[in-house]
């Protein structure tokens, strides 16, 4: 790693929520030299609203999956940032997409990080160079300016992969989904609920979006068939929305279920099925492999084994995104800066291998994201997250699934001295 008197030069790939996470911790040290590369024209991430869907002016593939009218399936008060904590959300707890957006936009303005932002700016390629002359690792960027369609290359001595992982689309192959006659779409490209009025609408996937989208669509289609393989919700849900099985194959107008049912009225399938990591611009010789969304080697989900001076901010799944964030540049960081130091190549490799009976779930934290974040924090060497943000998850995840249809207009309560909190849903 870089040595003391230099300033290191770290790249911030994206401007979304973790991209300014990284820049708002790398600005907090003067020995670095930053430079955040956001390929669309304004900062945000996936909370950028786009009514488009396909590609952008610039022929690349639109980011936000946001819809219409998005809010969030968490509380916005453990949603903030520890450091900044200026969403209030308390009744309803959950806030808006453009909320969302607006308070990132002011946490960026709040520690003076857009000045390292360079937008519409793609990375097109990420390589691996070993210095010779020092024997020491860096990185070579390229990048090219969109609106000049000027190619730069830039050289590194650490790498922060903050590019979302809700951008490109799983789909599932399914036998004869060709022969449907009606429309297809994944939920990355859905929008307005209104542009369905009258149709019937089967949703594929009953996770978090897929339910927001069922319900979503209740005011204007006609029906929906909400479609999974879990066990049944047991929330009241809207009248016009039904349970069935996941699908098994489709022929023609008449989609088979997995318990031997079917339906023959749909007109528009709706895939609800997640997303796939991606990172097109990652050379080979970076050493990062995504398996059926595994990705491989990173040492808390989090550290390129093969070359720590790359890290990847948010892999893990069903979390509390941004205090997550928070957590892992700063255990990054406490590396880069020779505060803590990594463990045995071998600790490392054992720390990466899958320990869930499906690679896609692999990444996959839930319960346990809190002794993640508190493991982060006690190597090191920094505060912990206030007791507040698992307690209000706890209680959330136990009230939700009982009131699918009211639990964002809940009222949310911490206690002032942030040991309790009080979640009243309204009935």
């Amino acid at each position: 790693m870089a040595d003391q008197e230099e300033k290191m030069k770290v790249c911030v790939i994206g401007a979304g929520a973790a991209g300014l996470c990284a820049a708002r911790h790398l600005a907090a040290n003067l020995r670095y030299e930053i430079t955040v590369y956001e390929q669309t024209n304004e900062i945000g991430g996936t909370w950028v609203y786009n009514e488009q869907s396909g590609l952008d002016e610039n022929g690349l593939p639109i980011h936000s999956s946001m819809y219409q009218n998005l809010r969030t399936n968490l509380p916005a008060k453990i949603m903030n940032f520890p450091d900044y904590t200026a969403m209030e959300g308390e009744e309803p707890s959950c806030v808006s997409h453009q909320e969302v957006l607006n308070y990132l936009k002011d946490y960026a303005q709040h520690f003076d990080i857009r000045r390292y932002i360079q937008l519409e700016t793609e990375v097109e390629h990420v390589r691996f160079e070993l210095s010779e002359s020092c024997n020491r690792e860096k990185w070579s960027v390229q990048v090219k300016k969109l609106k000049t369609n000027e190619i730069e290359l830039q050289y590194f001595d650490a790498i922060m992969v903050c590019n979302g992982h809700y951008f490109d689309p799983y789909v599932p192959i399914i036998s004869g989904i060709d022969s449907f006659p009606g429309a297809i779409l994944h939920s990355h490209a859905y929008r307005k609920p209104d542009e369905f009025s009258g149709k019937t609408v089967l949703v594929l996937g009953a996770a978090s979006s897929g339910i927001d989208i069922g319900i979503d669509l209740s005011d204007h289609a006609a029906r929906v068939y909400l479609s999974h393989n879990h066990d049944r919700l047991t929330s009241s849900l809207p009248s016009n929305m039904m349970q069935v099985a996941g699908v098994e194959s489709v022929h023609e107008s008449t989609i088979r279920l997995r318990d031997g049912s079917s339906v023959d009225d749909v007109d528009v399938f709706l895939f609800c099925t997640g997303y796939k990591y991606s990172f097109p611009f990652l050379d080979e010789n970076c050493g990062i492999r995504v398996d059926n969304n595994y990705v491989i080697p990173l040492y808390k989900h989090l550290i390129n084994i093969e070359h720590p001076s790359m890290c990847i901010v948010g892999i893990p799944t069903v979390v509390v995104p941004f205090p997550m964030f928070h957590m892992q540049v700063q255990y990054f960081l406490a590396l880069l800066e020779n505060r803590t130091t990594l463990p045995a190549k071998s600790v490392l490799l054992e720390d990466s291998t899958l320990k869930t009976p499906k690679k896609r779930h692999a990444h996959k934290l839930m319960d346990r994201q809190w002794d993640y974040n508190d493991s982060l924090a006690i190597a090191g060497g920094f505060d912990r997250l206030p007791l507040f943000y698992k307690l209000g998850y706890g209680a959330w995840s136990v009230q939700r699934p009982t009131n699918l249809l009211r639990y964002k207009d809940s009222r949310f309560v911490i206690s002032e001295d942030g040991q309790s909190v009080e979640l009243i849903i309204p009935s």
